[in-house]
């Protein structure tokens, strides 16, 4: 995943806002957890080795398979799940949308 400030699809991240939405790619070779983190890191122009680990928030394995596509191929459109990471929440989509804004 590769976000720019500009939209590029479903993607956009805006520092100046401290905000970015970013359209995961369940066909994709990266994982939702990898989505999550590159976004985290690339909105705070850190490297990614230094985002707080993901798995002493919620199980990444878990999150996954809550929104991966039905036998790898129906894709899921209702739910969401929000959580803290760093100083921004998180909030997955069922349709692999993600929103990361910093948290109030």
């Amino acid at each position: 995943m590769t976000a720019t400030p500009h939209d590029h699809g479903r993607s956009r991240i805006d520092r100046e806002r401290e905000t970015a939405f970013v359209s995961h790619n369940w066909a994709g070779t990266e994982s939702l957890t990898h989505t999550i983190i590159s976004t985290v890191a690339e909105l705070s122009d850190i490297d990614p080795t230094e985002v707080n680990r993901l798995y002493d928030r919620i199980d990444p394995e878990s999150l996954e398979t809550l929104f991966q596509p039905t036998n790898g191929t129906a894709s899921r459109n209702t739910g969401q799940v929000s959580f803290q990471l760093d100083t921004y929440t998180i909030t997955v989509h069922a349709t692999g949308d993600i929103v990361v804004a910093r948290a109030a």
